[in-house]
Formats: C-alpha cells, structure tokens, sequence
C-alpha cells in the first residue's frame, strides 16, 4: 500500500515538474524556477562597479519561451548589452555584417568559441537621451537584413517591467524587466570575481522570447553576453561566460585600447584564443513521459 502511495506521489510530482516552471519576467529571480546559474563572472567589472557588471546568467525553456535572466547592473548611459543566441541550426561562428542595426555591423568578423554559432542578436541599452529616460531593445536576424527595433520600452523611465511590440525579427511580444538596485555582486577591476557575491545578487536584466521567432526545433541553447560601449566598438572585460582572469577591458583591438575610425573592430577578436567558453548552455526541459519512466524505473529498482 505504501509503495502504491509512494509510486502515485513520484509519478504525480515529476509530471507537475516537467509540465514546466515558473517564471515571471519582473527583473529578479526570486520566485522563479531558474535553478543554479548557467554561467558564473569570473572577472572583476573594468566598466564600473554597480555601473556595467553582469555576476551571472540564469535561463530556462518553458512554456513555448526561453527565459534569460542576467544579475547585475546596466550603466544608463546607452553603453550596449549585447546578447547572441544560437538556438536555430545553421547559424555564424563568425559574425556577419547583417543586419547591422544600431550599428552593431563593425562586430564583422569577430569569431566565436568553437561549437557557438548564433543566429539572432539582442541589443540593451537605456539612458537620458537629452529629454527623456529611456530603455531601448533591438533584435536582429543574423546573416539577413531583419531586425526590430523597440524605443521606449518601459515609457519614460529606464528600469521597470514591460514588452515589446511585433515586428520584422518577433513575430510575438519580447517580454523585457530590467532592475537596477544591485549594490552588491562583483567589484571593479581585473582580478578574479568572488564567485559567492556573484550568485548572491538577484536582480538585473531579464527577458523572455518565443522559441517560434528563434527558429528553435529541440535540444539545447546557447548564449553569449557581453558589455560594450555606446557604439559597439570597445568591449569591456564582462562576458558570460567569463573570460579567465586577470583580465582588463578587451578595447576595439583586444588590448583596451580605443578604434573609431576602423569600418571594423570585429577582427582584433576571436575567443577561441581565451582559455574556456564565452558562450553559456541552456539544456532542453526533459520530456514529462520521460521523467515520469525513469521515477517508476527507481520505484520499482527499490522495491
């Protein structure tokens, strides 16, 4: 009889698990069923503490929609949050010059990680424009002349809760959170990150986009993510995943040094030349049929 209990509670429990989690896109993952982090800083911020630090990145697939929750902070003076998402086959393992929105067609020719060949780009930034606050989004189609441009996100402020609307590159709404209260989480410079601060912090950009406008079939995604600046030419020292340090700011040459005249700075950049991944691994969610197999299989190994 207990066993029979037992055996409904397994198979009643991993059902619900794989059904799928929860996950509200608010800008803090606290309620949320991330799970541990995916990728962890390994360098100090080059860009500022509390200003431009990224301490870790949390994602999911769920419900038709990849999550992706970065702790941490974006200064407000429209340096750029840049994130690739290889979710689709095919892709670039070296970046191309379309579609080159926002002008993020001078990242030509910068070379990925092996096995990391993304398909779309997303492009954060916020700011006081002169008259306005502001928080805006991009999201490209990489290797083609689609992208959508979203202004305005969160009204006139720079950090709330809100969503996109349609466009060339979505065929369904981003949904977009952005929290800019981390205080704590990594400090500014070269050295090693305190891998514990790091997972501590809670709150910093999240989004949410359907798999259907990722050309997304099965299997795993990956992601890369990095801080740059105002024009897409000096690269900081924050990836996810990180880069081994001691490491300063990358520049436009890979040597912290600044290019505004070069029609590329992509080139001077090829990660496979740092030691570990710069791109981070969101697993597929196992199939409920699957999860509910293999608890009976231990119910019954145990019996």
């Amino acid at each position: 009889m207990f066993k029979g209990i037992l055996g409904g509670l397994i198979v009643t429990s991993l059902a619900a698990v794989a059904m799928g989690g929860t996950f509200t896109v608010d800008g803090t993952r606290v309620g949320d069923t991330y799970g541990a982090a995916r990728a962890v800083q390994t360098v100090e911020t080059g860009f500022g503490d509390n200003l431009s630090e990224w301490n870790a990145a949390y994602g999911a697939i769920d419900g038709g929609r990849l999550y992706l929750m970065l702790t941490g902070n974006l200064e407000g003076n429209f340096n750029k949050l840049e994130v690739l998402i290889d979710s689709a086959p095919g892709g670039f393992n070296t970046y191309p010059a379309a579609p080159g929105n926002d002008g993020s067609g001078v990242l030509a020719g910068m070379t990925f990680d092996a096995g990391f060949d993304p398909d779309y780009h997303v492009i954060a930034r916020r700011g006081f424009d002169g008259s306005n606050n502001r928080f805006d989004l991009d999201m490209g189609v990489l290797g083609t002349p689609t992208f959508s441009s979203y202004f305005f996100v969160f009204g006139l402020n720079q950090e709330g809760i809100g969503a996109t609307g349609t466009g060339p590159a979505n065929a369904s709404p981003i949904e977009v959170a952005y929290n800019n209260s981390n205080t704590a989480g990594i400090v500014g410079g070269s050295g090693p990150a305190d891998p514990t601060a790091a997972q501590a912090v809670t709150t910093g950009f999240e989004m949410s986009i359907a798999l259907s406008d990722l050309g997304y079939t099965s299997g795993p995604i990956r992601a890369m993510i990095w801080q740059n600046n105002q024009d897409h030419r000096y690269l900081s020292n924050q990836f996810l995943g990180g880069l081994p340090p001691p490491q300063g700011n990358l520049g436009s040459d890979g040597f912290g040094n600044y290019d505004g005249g070069s029609p590329t700075i992509g080139q001077n950049h090829n990660f496979n030349n740092y030691g570990g991944n710069q791109y981070f691994v969101i697993p597929e969610p196992a199939p409920a049929a699957l999860l509910v197999l293999g608890g009976l299989a231990l119910l019954r190994r145990r019996g």
